[in-house]
């Protein structure tokens, strides 16, 4: 199965790399299926305590410690390595694979994955903030432009892999099979920002839908981008968070309301904004 929960946003898969990339030269990697010294064991909550940091620019090598006999506290025989990243702000990111010990089988499907991205929070947890991908691959992620702070993201195998001649099996990896790379990089993206927000119909009575209309300063860049919904009351009136495709300037949403008729008519403002930037706004109101 090649997507994880909710937070693994995936696209498509891209076709096969011809040849699987030379492994590291120079990895430290546990002979026997050890943990490493950022390995979650297993724990799909992200902490940046277990995620090795990379310095955006340049690589960090890991190891995937895959084994029939899983490590304390995991259901399967698969491994999930999580790293971090400091963003400076105002720039897109890309993270991918760049090279992969023979037995992950990168680019080939059931092998080594890349995806996951995270804001980390000040006490080191992790939230989901997958809706600012623009492209992913199995092998790689490119980010919209990012606000300042630190993230994260995850590297993984599947606990029961697809290998050559589609015979499923959970395969022992350990050692420099198991050694792969990873690299960081950043990039300037002309990213359009939220110039008009509008609405149908700015009073709708309770439990009915209205549409709204998005409208942008510029295009969205190439592989689209994505549009982060707020309200000041969401149970009162729930947009949706559209998604602008490649080369569009405007995108339309909905506005649910609630389906229990409040005690009076409420007024909600609804903004939408993209990473950066100056939210727009319109006002609704609910009626009783």
């Amino acid at each position: 199965m090649r997507t994880f929960k909710s937070f693994l946003v995936l696209a498509s898969a891209t076709a096969a790399v011809a040849a699987v990339l030379v492994a590291p030269a120079h990895a430290a990697v546990p002979a026997d299926c050890a943990p490493d010294a950022w390995e979650p064991d297993g724990d799909w909550g992200f902490s940046a305590s277990i995620a090795a940091p990379v310095t955006v620019g340049g690589t960090v090598t890991r190891a995937i410690c895959q084994a029939p006999n899983p490590f304390p506290r995991t259901s399967a025989g698969q491994d999930f390595d999580f790293f971090r990243f400091t963003a400076t702000g105002g720039k897109a990111y890309a993270g991918e694979i760049t090279a992969a010990g023979s037995a992950l089988g990168l680019g080939v499907q059931g092998g080594l994955q890349i995806g996951g991205l995270y804001r980390v929070n000040e006490d080191g947890s992790g939230t989901s903030i997958n809706n600012v991908t623009m492209s992913n691959s199995f092998e790689r992620f490119t980010t919209d432009v990012l606000p300042a702070g630190e993230y994260g993201f995850l590297t993984y195998t599947p606990d029961n892999q697809i290998y050559p001649n589609f015979v499923m099996d959970i395969k022992t990896v350990s050692g420099q099979a198991g050694a792969y790379t990873v690299r960081v990089s950043e990039s300037s993206v002309d990213v359009p920002s939220v110039a008009s927000v509008t609405l149908r119909s700015t009073s709708v009575k309770y439990g009915s839908t209205v549409q709204g209309t998005i409208t942008m300063s510029g295009p969205a860049p190439e592989g689209g981008m994505f549009l982060f919904s707020d309200s000041s009351s969401r149970f009162t009136a729930n947009p949706s968070s559209p998604y602008l495709p490649a080369g569009a300037s405007s995108v339309g949403f909905t506005v649910t309301t609630t389906s229990q008729r409040p005690s009076r008519d409420t007024k909600v403002t609804i903004s939408y904004n993209t990473t950066t930037g100056t939210p727009k706004s319109v006002v609704l109101t609910v009626k009783r």
